[in-house]
């Protein structure tokens, strides 16, 4: 009895984790992108509703639910400052978990 006890605990444990796992990774390839651009120069050129266009279909393309309402880009003299803000649904089969997350990158 104690046995499958322990192995359905298990078998939950893995089912969160495989749910739970994806968004945060997502989140950092965000993350690396954001870093990546606040740092070019060609991103130092561009309007900024040009860059936030860009982020916000690069957020798209990566599945992630970014609107144009979440994406803030501001600049300062040591170039670009992005701040994205979203809520990731994940749902289990009885309930959903929001998860929020908050990349940012660039001058502060």
């Amino acid at each position: 009895m104690r046995l499958a006890v322990a192995v359905l605990l298990l078998a939950v444990f893995v089912v969160i984790g495989v749910r739970l796992t994806p968004p945060f990774f997502e989140n950092r390839q965000l993350q690396a992108y954001l870093d990546q651009v606040s740092t070019s120069q060609e991103s130092a050129a561009l309007p900024l509703e040009v860059l936030r266009i860009r982020l916000v279909d690069k957020a798209r393309h990566m599945g992630l639910p970014v609107h144009f309402d979440d994406v803030r880009v501001t600049r300062g003299p040591a170039g670009p400052s992005v701040d994205i803000r979203y809520v990731v649904p994940v749902d289990f089969y009885f309930w959903t978990i929001d998860l929020h997350f908050h990349p940012r990158a660039g001058a502060r």
